[in-house]
This record gives C-alpha cells, structure tokens and sequence, in this order.
C-alpha cells in the first residue's frame, strides 16, 4: 500500500480524518479541563495565567506536554479506542491485534507576541540508540517489559520507550492527532525524513556519546549545537485537525516552538502488536488490572470499548 511505502521510505505518515471535528473540539475541551485541575484556576477563559508560575503544574512545560505522566480522563481513554486510528496503526504495523499505549496531551501556548511561553525546540529519540544498535537480541527490553507492575502512570511510558534492537528489528510506531489545524507558523512536530534508515550509521558515527548519554537513558535530547546537519534538514509537517502522523519511533523527531496566535493542541499515542515475547500472562494480568481500574474511575464499562472496537 502507498501509505506503508511511504511510511518506509521517510519514516513517518499523515492520515486525515482519523478524528471528526466534534472529536477534536471535545478533546480540546478536554485539555483544558486537565489544565485547570492543574492550575485551579479558569484559564481558558483568562490567557493572563497562561504566564503565571501557575502553568508550570501543568506537566512538562518546556515541551508543551500536558502531564508528567500518563493522563487518564474518560476522553483520553475513548479517544485510544478510535476506531480510525486503530486502522492506521494496523495498516502500517501489519496486524489488527493491537496494544494501545497510556500517553498524555499537548498544548503548545502561543508565543508570537509573549516570546516566554516559547518551548524548546528540539530533536530527540524515544529510545536509546547506542543500545539499540549493540544489543544482539531483545532480551533486555524483555527484561524491562516483563517487569512491569502498572501500579504507576510511569510505567506505561516505560512500555513505549523499549523498541528492542536493530538485530531483530521490530517495527515500532509513535503517533500523534493534531485536533486543530497546525500550519507552519504553529510550530509543533517535526522530523528528519529518512533518518530511521540511516540510524545505524549514525549511532556508530557518534559512539563516543553512548558515554555522554548512556545505554539506559531511553529519551535523548539533542540540541542544535551538537547536530547542526540534523536540524538544517528537519521539517515541520503540517496537517488538518482531525489528522494523524505516525512515524517510526527511529525517526528523529521533536517539536519547534509556537510562532503564532493560536494554540497548538495534541493527543500522543503508539499501539503496537498484542503478541510478543514480552506480553507474558503476568505482565498481561497486571495490564488488565490497572486499566480496569482507571476504566471504573471515570465509568466506562469495558463492554462499551467491545462494541467500539467491533
């Protein structure tokens, strides 16, 4: 298919439609509702606290990401269970039985006249590179896996951040869902077209970082100043609200800060394969557990994400 060849070749894809605009404007809604249980205060309605220290309970503000760690509102949940995103995923990871991955929100203040709200403009990697590539088989992201409890929103951005290694070459896939539209100017994601292909090469090109980062560190940021080449060829990738990117989680990847005089909002999301080595009945068991109970918490009866998914 067109979309998994060229998934293949620059690392990423935009699929449109995956949310309706009702959709998006009630997730919008949403956000604002998690904001304000941060900050206590109305801040939809009063852009003065989007400056006050306030905003620094909002989650990492320097990235525009709303909660510092996984969010769990009856919309966050829902959204995961979108039928049209569950199709994406499918079509480029080549299986229908999938996982769908606890992440949280983005919302990128706009900072065109208020230049302090700005975010850091960045690329990084969901991973570590050097591990990747030294690694002969899975067996440490098994060992990570498998001993994962759930009993904290932590461990679920532990489960995305362990794709394996190069030897054995799974396919793992991030996504995010721009709920309005993201021109140029709104800044928000970017990536290096292609660079999946050529990670290898340049894991071995810059190896004597592997002491400066580690081999544990599993999200690695780097500033322009270290790789200049990288953010020259960046490109923001713009896109409709309502519409999904995914890319493969070796893509170098970030987000620029927002230059205009709208808000940029953002749900994140990776589903991967429900059969792996790593799925064992115990880490399963205690995967069922805490989702039910987060489920109950904001009354959603699991039947419900059945007929969602039928």
């Amino acid at each position: 298919m067109r979309h998994v060849h060229f998934f293949d070749q620059f690392g990423f894809v935009v699929i449109a439609n995956v949310f309706t605009p009702q959709q998006c404007k009630d997730t919008i809604s949403d956000i604002w509702n998690v904001i304000e249980s941060f900050v206590e205060q109305p801040a939809r309605q009063n852009e003065k606290l989007w400056d006050s220290q306030l905003w620094n309970r909002t989650g990492i503000v320097n990235e525009g990401i709303i909660g510092n760690a996984s969010l769990w509102t009856r919309k966050i949940l829902l959204n995961r269970q979108t039928p049209a995103l569950h199709t994406a995923f499918a079509t480029i990871l080549g299986t229908k039985k999938l996982l769908v991955n606890q992440d949280r929100y983005g919302m990128f203040r706009p900072a065109k006249e208020h230049p302090k709200r700005a975010t850091m403009t960045n690329l990084h990697l969901d991973m570590n590179p050097w591990r990747y590539c030294k690694d002969k088989d899975n067996s440490h992201q098994v060992k990570v896996l498998t001993s994962l409890s759930y009993k904290y929103d932590h461990d679920w951005i532990t489960e995305n951040n362990e794709p394996g290694c190069d030897t054995v070459g799974e396919r793992h896939v991030q996504g995010l869902v721009n709920l309005a539209d993201n021109l140029e100017e709104d800044g928000g994601f970017w990536l290096c077209p292609g660079f999946h292909r050529y990670l290898a090469q340049w894991t071995t090109e810059h190896k004597t970082w592997s002491s400066e980062y580690g081999l544990y560190s599993m999200f690695n940021v780097f500033y322009e100043y270290d790789i200049p080449e990288l953010f020259a060829t960046a490109c923001h990738v713009s896109s409709r609200a309502g519409s999904a990117i995914l890319w493969d989680q070796r893509t170098m990847h970030g987000s620029r800060a927002n230059r205009s005089l709208r808000p940029r909002f953002a749900q994140f999301f990776k589903m991967f394969p429900a059969e792996h080595p790593a799925m064992i009945p115990e880490r399963a068991e205690n995967r069922r557990k805490a989702l039910l109970a987060k489920l109950q918490a904001v009354n959603i009866d699991p039947e419900i994400l059945r007929g969602i998914q039928k």
